[in-house]
Formats: structure tokens, C-alpha cells, sequence
């Protein structure tokens, strides 16, 4: 990522806590934002709040003693620590002084809200949901693990890092809504900005040339593509059953999985499995296989920000997938359906059925969606998050 030398005043950055690897930061959506952000003049780039390398030994060294606390089992969550952070931010404030910081994690800590000041640091938020939201529609799944004293702990801290930034941006009417109820926001501090997909636009310019789609309206076949690291939550399941469902009733339906598969799925008849794409390397790869399916689908349980619907979305694929979280308002920005989040696999192969039987539907979602999918790009998402942190 390229970035020209701004002036002090005019800097800002996004900053990100999650993994190691920047193109992996919040499901990716840190890098994404930071490249598109910095391109489009928003930003100067990215900063990742996790540890790395040998200088951040105190962070590893506080980290193993919090787990060995923990017991024989250890802990998990270190990172919603108030000790955590501080470690962070000690050394990343001073290079931070006088310049904007949109935060894509939902804290702060209490040594970057005693010292923001002084470094003249102005803060905002840009999140998928709270950590209220996270800890709770996730609980059966990606925080079943996480200490409970560190969640009751973040937030805590949470709260003061919303009352002390400038505005907060969120990904969802949802989200928005739960911020002003559950933590005393005001409403006109808050901002809806959904985000966009996880593709950088120049990979895009050839699919984006290619003269508009006009969908035959007389075929009664259907590829559905599903993208995920956990088929579960997402529902992969269901879909692949209403897709056996569907053959066996004589429709011609198959199903493409990217991201993990259990086996019993990735051999089922109609199905092909793609495995784990790695989009950093392969990611025209990525694309051709996305673009060329049908109907994107994905019956997820909890999902805050749904980046995999953006990726079908931004390609001009129309979308089925759940009411839950933030999907209503990424759906907004293209064209689909919602369906229930306890849809069973017959009622969803009825639904898809349905579509099939009606071919003029489907055409019409299919078109819809192309014509729409600039809207799921980061380069949209950029322009309206310009309307808000720009004085």
C-alpha cells in the first residue's frame, strides 16, 4: 500500500486487533478499508493493534501469566484486557500524535483515553457491532471460550470508550439501534455506514467491462455458491440438504463451497468444494469462481457484519440469506431475499423451488444485482465514511 507523505494535521488512521496478518485484521476488513481508504484520500493508512515481533515481549509475557491465572485450562481473551491494551498503546500513541484514529475494535483501554488528549489524538469508531452484541449472539459459537470476568471487564470499558470518542460508526440499523439503547449514545452521535466487500476495485475491472447480463429466463437450473470458515453457523448444512432435496425432486441445482466443508458435504452429489482459497495469492481465482455462480446463500445464525454476502454482492450475484444482525442492510445494497434464521432445509429447497419455477424472478434479482454492484464496494463505503469524519 502506497501512502504519500500527508501533513500532520491531515493524517488519519484506522487501526484493527485480531490476527497477525494485516490482510486478515477483522475478517479482513481493516486492510480492505486502509487500501481503498488510502487510495480515495480518507486515510494514511492502518495500524494493527495486535503484538508482533520480539519488541512486544511484555505483551506475551502478561498474556501467558492472565492464562496461567487462569488454571490448569488457562483463559481465553486476553485481548479485551485492560492490560492488553495498555501494553498496545504505550507504544503506538506517540506515533500517533495529532492525527484522526477510527477504531475497528470496540475498545480503547484506559491509557489511550487518559493520554488521547495530550497527544492531540481525535477518536472515532467504525464497528461491526458492540461487544454486547458480540458476547451475546456469538456465545454459542466464537466467544463460548472467552473469560467472563474479561467480558464483564471490556464492557466496562467499552462505554467510556464510546462516551469519549467523536462519532461512532456502525455497520447496521441494528447495531445502531442496540449502541443508543444499551449504552447511552445519543442517536445524532451515530452513523450507519455499511461495509463493503473484501476485493480490492482494480481486481474488478475486467468483470465490471463485461457488457450487462441479460439472464435467460427459460432455464430452470441454479448454482448456489457458498463462502465460509464456519459452515455451521452459517448454515451450510441446510443449504447443501435442500440442495439434495432439490435434485431429488428433478431440479437441476448444484451447490460451490469456498472455506471448510465437512466431508459428508463436499461428497455429496451436486456439490463441489473449492477448499480454502487463499485470497492474497489467488484471488482471480477467487473471483472466477464467485462471479460464476447463481445465487449466493448463506442461513447464518449470527452474522454482524457478513462480508462473504458482500463479496456475491459487489460481482453482481444476488443473495438469499438470514434476517440476523447486519445482513438486511447489506442485502439493501444489492438484491436478494431474507428468510428466517430457523428456515429448515424443506422449506428453503420450497423457496428455491419457487425461484425455479418462476425463471422471470430469478432474472430479475440477477439483473438487479449487477446493475447494483458498486454499491457493496469499499470505494462507496469510503465515500460515505468521508461524509462523516470530514469536519
Amino acid at each position: 500500500m502506497q501512502q504519500a507523505p500527508p501533513s500532520p494535521r491531515s493524517r488519519t488512521y484506522v487501526v484493527g486487533c485480531d490476527v497477525r496478518q494485516d490482510i486478515r485484521v477483522f475478517s479482513g476488513i481493516t486492510y480492505h478499508l486502509a487500501q481503498q481508504g488510502v487510495e480515495d484520500g480518507l486515510l494514511t493508512g492502518m495500524m494493527n493493534l495486535h503484538p508482533r515481533g520480539i519488541g512486544d515481549w511484555r505483551v506475551y509475557a502478561k498474556a501467558s501469566l492472565w492464562k496461567l491465572r487462569g488454571g490448569v485450562r488457562g483463559r481465553h481473551g486476553f485481548i479485551f484486557t485492560d492490560e492488553y491494551l495498555e501494553c498496545i498503546w504505550k507504544r503506538i500513541l506517540p506515533r500517533l500524535r495529532g492525527s484522526t484514529v477510527i477504531n475497528n475494535f470496540q475498545l480503547f483501554g484506559s491509557h489511550f483515553l487518559r493520554f488521547h488528549q495530550v497527544y492531540e489524538i481525535v477518536p472515532y469508531f467504525y464497528i461491526d457491532a458492540t461487544l454486547g452484541e458480540y458476547f451475546g449472539h456469538y456465545r454459542d459459537f466464537d466467544t463460548a471460550k472467552i473469560d467472563e470476568a474479561a467480558m464483564h471487564q471490556a464492557l466496562a470499558a467499552e462505554s467510556n470508550g464510546y462516551a469519549s470518542s467523536r462519532k461512532i460508526m456502525v455497520m447496521s440499523k441494528r447495531c445502531a439501534s442496540y449502541i443508543a439503547r444499551h449504552y447511552d449514545v445519543l442517536p445524532d452521535k451515530i452513523h450507519i455506514v455499511p461495509p463493503g466487500a473484501n476485493i480490492p476495485e482494480r481486481l474488478l475491472l475486467s468483470l465490471d467491462n463485461r457488457p450487462e447480463r441479460w439472464p435467460q429466463t427459460d432455464i430452470r437450473k441454479m448454482v448456489i455458491g457458498f463462502i465460509g470458515l464456519y459452515p455451521e453457523r452459517k448454515g451450510l448444512p441446510r443449504i447443501a440438504k435442500a440442495v439434495w432435496l432439490l435434485r431429488q425432486s428433478g431440479y437441476d441445482v448444484r451447490l460451490h463451497v469456498i472455506g471448510k466443508c465437512p466431508p459428508e458435504i463436499a461428497y455429496q452429489d451436486g456439490v463441489t468444494h473449492f477448499g480454502l482459497i487463499d485470497k492474497r495469492r489467488s484471488m482471480d481465482r477467487f473471483i472466477e469462481i464467485v462471479s460464476s455462480v447463481d445465487v449466493g446463500c448463506m442461513l447464518s445464525r449470527a452474522e454482524n457484519a457478513g462480508i462473504a454476502l458482500l463479496e456475491f454482492l459487489r460481482m453482481g450475484v444476488p443473495i438469499i440469506s438470514t434476517d440476523v444482525g447486519g445482513i438486511p442492510d447489506i442485502l439493501e445494497l444489492g438484491a436478494g431475499q431474507l428468510v428466517s434464521p430457523d428456515i429448515s432445509a424443506d422449506d428453503l429447497a420450497q423457496h428455491i423451488a419457487r425461484l425455479l419455477d418462476e425463471p422471470d424472478q430469478i432474472a430479475a434479482l440477477k439483473q438487479s444485482a449487477w446493475r447494483r454492484r458498486f454499491n457493496a464496494s469499499w470505494r462507496r463505503a469510503v465515500r460515505d465514511l468521508k461524509e462523516v469524519v470530514t469536519p
